[in-house]
């Protein structure tokens, strides 16, 4: 359930960055310029950082169901789930 916990921050975050973003509107106001541009940087990374959260927690996710749905008895535990094989160039023979 560790997606859980990324999908979470992930909202977090990106709540950040909408408070920033709210911030750097209210400063523009009142022509603070000088201090908007470092918030403005502040507020995409916080952003961005959530988005990305977000993304990973989904793929995570999905990626969990797709097992379940392949491989129904490696989810139960009882076998192992299947691995790639990797051969060399030199076992092959035509």
């Amino acid at each position: 359930m560790i997606f859980w916990t990324r999908e979470i921050a992930g909202w977090l975050l990106v709540a950040l960055g909408l408070v920033a973003f709210w911030k750097v509107y209210e400063m523009s106001l009142q022509y603070h310029i000088f201090e908007l541009i470092p918030m403005t940087v502040i507020g995409i990374f916080l952003f961005r950082g959530g988005i990305h959260l977000l993304k990973v927690a989904v793929a995570a996710r999905a990626c969990r169901e797709a097992r379940r749905r392949l491989y129904p008895d490696a989810a139960l535990g009882s076998a192992p789930l299947p691995t790639a094989r990797t051969s060399s160039r030199a076992s092959w023979r035509p």
